[in-house]
């Protein structure tokens, strides 16, 4: 027997005796953790076999962020360590030991990397200058706008692991399948989604409670990833993916959100735009048959629309109201347009009026001023805190951090959309065996840096962390595909020129 194996049994033994001990005395809390830790070892030493653990883990976590939502960021390791910030300060320790055992480089070598950078730096200035004025709680909501920008420079070093990106590809679409079949049986059967809301009650939040912040990315990703896997297949497969390309789309346009609308809409004219058009026939072909087909069940009184959700898409598409023209069907959604465009007013005013180039500071309030006025709440109203974010990252940035911040946030912004611009080429072009995997990473970044602009991509740990993660992806393999292209060109190269010149040598060869 080796010394591994006598070490292993061993700690096995000193595990076992602990959970024994713990559980006898009735401290069910250590028997957890002792049993999570050493379910968590084990999976480093086997997943270490094969891939990088760091790529496992940010997949895994993107994963239940995209079915749990706003219910899985809730969770909480410890008083205030959440499990997104949980799962950065563990890639953290994994990006120092690699980089201590020279396997990573500390920064990306990537434009985005130097203004992401500063990015990072200023907003660590602005938390301790501004954590002297505002409440340590809030503050911390705040300056996540800021630090999830760290789990760019963390997946980035693991998806230079090509094991481990293409076992990150496989798995996403999957878990997105899972995540978005679980929000269209919540639609279809009514009060499930509450029953599962009490039923994953963890510490006083739910475990699943779907976000549309977070789906946005997720559908389109999808959408993209089957239909490139349509390309590539045949037969009956080839209709199965180009129809769950369009139809994996359904339970986000029944939510009647019009920042999905326009995510996905903008994919489809990227397509269109380098030369794809079949999903833009299957997707009108099958919006209008399955819209005639709802009509007639729910007019026949087969099937009831009890909470009206089918009325409200018809009214979507059915004027204008959105540009303030039209026939008055979208009150509503002129409401929405309006209470945004209100409140971005407000900010940029009160960011001019007190502190322009330094901003309000992160935890200062840029809400209830607002809903105070626009909503006639009061002054006095604590509830409307809750709403910190004003659904667009440039006014958040403006509001939080001033033009200093915008200034240093708008190249990369720009270098994202360079990004998205690279990678629409490649597909265009491409005939990598990886395509609906760049498909998939390509168009989650299009839907989530569109949703940034109208929702709370960069704010919330369930759109965040997923986003700026494939986008460590996304620039992975727009460098990539190039260098590997270009490194099997070489070989190809080499191989031939040994082969010639062993033909040769053979031919001159005296008889």
């Amino acid at each position: 027997m080796n010394i591994k194996a006598i070490v292993l049994m061993i700690a096995g033994l000193f595990v076992a005796l602990w959970m024994g001990l713990a559980v006898g005395n009735g401290d069910y809390g250590t028997a957890i953790t002792v049993a999570g830790l050493t379910v968590f070892a084990i999976l480093v030493s086997a997943i270490g076999k094969h891939y990088r653990f760091e790529g496992w883990a940010i997949a895994i976590i993107c994963a239940c962020y995209f079915v749990g939502g706003k219910g899985f960021a809730y969770q909480r390791l410890g008083a205030i360590l959440f499990i997104g910030e949980a799962a950065l300060i563990l890639l953290i320790g994994f990006h120092l030991i690699r980089c201590l055992g020279g396997k990573n480089d500390v920064l990306p070598r990537h434009p985005i990397t130097i203004p992401l950078l500063i990015f990072q730096i200023y907003g660590f200035a602005h938390l301790l200058i501004d954590r002297s004025y505002f409440p340590f709680i809030f503050l911390m909501k705040d300056v996540a706008t800021v630090y999830y920008g760290l789990f760019f420079f963390l997946v980035f070093p693991p998806m230079l692991h090509r094991p481990t990106r293409e076992y990150l590809l496989k798995l996403l679409p999957v878990i997105s399948a899972i995540a978005l079949a679980l929000i269209a049986v919540f639609l279809v059967v009514p009060g499930l989604e509450q029953q599962i809301f009490y039923a994953t009650m963890v510490r006083g939040a739910p475990l699943i409670m779907p976000s549309i912040d977070a789906l946005i990315p997720v559908c389109v990703g999808f959408s993209a990833f089957c239909y490139f896997k349509h390309l590539r297949a045949s037969g009956l497969w080839k209709i199965v993916y180009l129809l769950s390309s369009v139809l994996c789309t359904a339970p986000l346009f029944a939510q009647g959100k019009a920042v999905f609308y326009l995510a996905f809409f903008l994919f489809v004219a990227a397509l269109f735009f380098v030369g794809h058009w079949k999903l833009i026939i299957a997707g009108l072909l099958t919006g209008v048959l399955s819209t005639i087909l709802l009509y007639s069940l729910i007019e026949s009184g087969t099937i009831q629309d009890s909470e009206g959700r089918f009325e409200r898409f018809i009214d979507e598409f059915s004027s204008f109201d959105v540009a303030v023209i039209g026939s008055g069907k979208q009150g509503f959604a002129q409401e929405n347009v309006d209470w945004r465009f209100t409140w971005w007013k407000m900010v940029i005013e009160d960011v001019m009026r007190e502190n322009p180039f330094y901003g309000l500071g992160l935890g200062s309030d840029i809400s209830t001023r607002f809903h105070a006025n626009y909503f006639q709440t009061g002054i006095d109203n604590t509830d409307v805190l809750i709403a910190r974010y004003p659904h667009n990252v440039l006014i958040t940035i403006w509001g939080r951090l001033g033009i200093i911040g915008l200034m240093i946030f708008i190249p990369i912004c720009i270098l994202v959309v360079r990004e998205l611009w690279i990678g629409m080429l490649k597909l265009r072009a491409s005939s990598d065996e990886h395509s609906p995997g760049l498909a998939f990473v390509w168009a989650f970044v299009l839907g989530g840096f569109t949703n940034a602009f109208f929702q709370s991509t960069f704010e919330a740990p369930y759109a965040a962390i997923a986003f700026w993660s494939m986008l460590a992806v996304l620039c992975v393999m727009n460098r990539q595909t190039d260098e590997e292209t270009d490194e099997e060109e070489d070989l190809v190269e080499i191989a031939d020129d040994i082969l010639s010149d062993g033909k040769f040598a053979m031919r001159s060869r005296p008889s």
